[in-house]
Parts: structure tokens; C-alpha cells; sequence
């Protein structure tokens, strides 16, 4: 069985309105699990940002800029520090140079995190298809679930929780991330099978697996609800039923796999779910170890 021991928490800071809602977030989570909280800032280079006129420009003049951004950062990360430490929280903070998803992914790596929250300003259009967000490289980039968090959260905790599934090996992985946050928060977990073949046996597979799930929830003392839908358009189907049941956080597997044409255009699943969900979502690596996950019945393990 998975075990989702959080003591770790890394944030990103990127001073936005996002990111200041995960680090709201992430003092509530720090609070209930007895966890300590570690930010890191990531300065891109001035050169990426600023281009030929940075480069352009004498050295002394980029040595001295490099020096005010960095205390400027440092002013700024001692006050969010502030903030954590004040709510009885144990808080460190780093500062680090290079590309934001790689650094953020290394820095996890050598922390020893167990879980990475941090803001998302989701793209859209041929960027996304391209490039994708750096919250989404960083899911790419890491076995470490991912709380990621749009500027429109509202509050603190969850306490309705979307756990969408589709018919296949890891797709029901997340069945004990979603408990956890569930156990911690007292939410109720929606379970929800996403069909994609119209055939009837097949629509018959996924009710039943949807009441397996709810059976190993309800078994752990959780309430639960149940839905299996059909269609192809699976970040859609998924994001609307979210709406619909008023969800506050969605927990998916963080696969990069395109079930049909329209996903090559336009993305896969989860980059497609984190760019635009209104509400938070835990994106979760899978196992692909066979021998970790019994592919009759994974969350029975």
C-alpha cells in the first residue's frame, strides 16, 4: 500500500497571488501533520529575461544589478519566512539560480521532500501545447506529488475531493494520496470512472471498479460518493464534474499519456487539468514498478 507520510513540504515562492495561496495552503497541511515547511525561490537568468539589453550592458553594471535582485529576494523570502514562523512552523528558505523546473526538481531530490506545493499560471493556446507551465515540467520532472494551486483558490483545506479514475494500471494509484488528504481535512472523496469505450460490458467494468474503490474509502471510515461517465474529452468531463459537485480539489495521476487525436493537439490530460482546474490539484506520479502494484486489483495491495 502507498504511504503518504508528510514531514517535508517544499514551496516555490514566486511572490504571485498563487503562490501565495499555496503557501496558505501549505501552513494549513504543516499544521495538521506536524510537517515543516522549506521555500525556494529560483531566479531565472536576467539574460533570459531581459535579453540583448542585459547582455549588452558593462559588467559591472550586471554585477551590481545580480546583487540588488538577489537582497531584493532575500527581503522578500525573510518575510514570507516571518509570516510561516509566526503560525508555530518550522521554515527555512533558499535562494537559487538557474532554470525554475529543474532547479525546483533538484532542490526536492536533495531535500527529501515529500510533497511540492506551488502556484501554476496556467497557458493556453500553442504555448501550452509547447512549452506547457513550469508547474507542469515540474510534475514531469518529479516522483513527488504535486499540490499545484490557481490564483482563484478560496480557502484553506478541502473538504470535497474529486478522484477521477479511467480502466487501466495506474490510474487508481491515487486511491491512497486521496484518502490521506481526506483522513486530514475530513473530506468527502467523489469518485468518478471515466469510460472511453461505449461498449455496455465495458461501461459495467467501471461501475464495478468504482464500487470497489468506495468500499476500501468507506472501509477506512470516509464518506463517499460514486459516478462513471463516458466520453473522450477527459479533462473536460473532469473539470465539469469538479464544478458540478463543487469540489475543492482534484487528485489525478500525473501520466503524460494521449488517449486520442484531439489530446495531440492540445496537450495531454494532465497538462491540461493543472493549466485550467479553478481548484487545486494533487498530481501524483505512478508506480511503474510491477512488483509494487498488482495489476488485478492495485488498490487492494
Amino acid at each position: 500500500m502507498t504511504t503518504f507520510n508528510i514531514k517535508k513540504i517544499l514551496v516555490p515562492v514566486d511572490f504571485s497571488e498563487a503562490g501565495e495561496k499555496a503557501i496558505t495552503q501549505a501552513i494549513s497541511l504543516a499544521k495538521a501533520t506536524e510537517a515543516n515547511i522549506t521555500l525556494v525561490h529560483v531566479i531565472d537568468s536576467p539574460a533570459n529575461t531581459y535579453g540583448p539589453d542585459y547582455l549588452g550592458a558593462s559588467r559591472e553594471f550586471r554585477n551590481e544589478f545580480e546583487t540588488m535582485l538577489h537582497n531584493t529576494i532575500k527581503s522578500k523570502m525573510e518575510e514570507v519566512k516571518k509570516q510561516i514562523t509566526k503560525e508555530g512552523i518550522e521554515v527555512d528558505y533558499f535562494i537559487e539560480s538557474g532554470k525554475v523546473y529543474k532547479k525546483i526538481n533538484e532542490f526536492a531530490e536533495e531535500l527529501k521532500a515529500d510533497i511540492i506545493m506551488m502556484g501554476t499560471h496556467g497557458v493556453s493556446g500553442f504555448k501550452e501545447f509547447l512549452i506547457g507551465s513550469n508547474t507542469f515540467r515540474v510534475i514531469g520532472g518529479t516522483k513527488l506529488p504535486v499540490l499545484s494551486f490557481q490564483e482563484k483558490g478560496k480557502k484553506s483545506g478541502f473538504s470535497s475531493i474529486l478522484l477521477p479514475f479511467r480502466d487501466g494500471l495506474h490510474s487508481r494509484e491515487g486511491v491512497e494520496y486521496a484518502i490521506q488528504i481526506a483522513k486530514i481535512y475530513g473530506a468527502t472523496i467523489h469518485i468518478l470512472g471515466i469510460n472511453i469505450d461505449t461498449d455496455e460490458a465495458a461501461l459495467k467494468k467501471m461501475q464495478f471498479e468504482a464500487r470497489q474503490i468506495k468500499d476500501v474509502i468507506e472501509k477506512r471510515g470516509i464518506e463517499c460518493t460514486t459516478d462513471v461517465l463516458t466520453g473522450n474529452y477527459l479533462a473536460s468531463l473532469i473539470l465539469s464534474f469538479a464544478e458540478n459537485k463543487n469540489a475543492d480539489l482534484v487528485v489525478i495521476m500525473a501520466d503524460v499519456e494521449r488517449t486520442e487525436l484531439r489530446e495531440y493537439i492540445i496537450g495531454p490530460v494532465t497538462q491540461q487539468i493543472v493549466n485550467h482546474s479553478k481548484i487545486p490539484v494533487l498530481s501524483i506520479h505512478p508506480a511503474y514498478n510491477p512488483s509494487v502494484v498488482n495489476q488485478a486489483n492495485p488498490i487492494m495491495d
